[in-house]
């Protein structure tokens, strides 16, 4: 599971990917309505801290979605680095749903003559 979320090596799945997505989805919700508040009681004058505590409780969830991003390029036979497409705010995050969420796997390749050879 610590490989599945964290890690950056492998392929998974559509349905995986959308599990993960839900789940992300839901975390994320859960942070906004219960920590942000929190947050801003806990640094009422102080925007640099807050933002700062935020980002360091909410990047374990950015290495997940990084994570499943990659190996999702991986499993459409495209580079990792396509997973910097979510650092576009809108684009990205629509290119990111098409390309992992609803475009199937990429073909196994051609089989050679050995392959085929009995």
């Amino acid at each position: 599971m610590i490989g599945l979320l964290f890690g950056f090596e492998g392929r998974i799945g559509r349905g995986l990917f959308w599990l993960v997505q839900v789940a992300l989805v839901v975390l994320v919700w859960m942070y906004g309505l219960h920590v942000d508040p929190l947050l801003a009681r806990w640094f009422p004058y102080s925007v640099f801290e807050g933002l700062t505590v935020a980002l360091i409780l909410a990047a374990p969830l950015i290495w997940i979605q990084v994570a499943i991003a990659i190996k999702r390029y991986h499993d459409r036979d495209k580079s990792g680095f396509w997973s910097l497409l979510l650092l576009l705010p809108v684009f990205g995050w629509a290119w990111l749903l098409i390309e992992c969420g609803l475009l199937p796997a990429a073909r196994e390749s051609a089989p050679t003559a050995r392959q085929t050879a009995p």
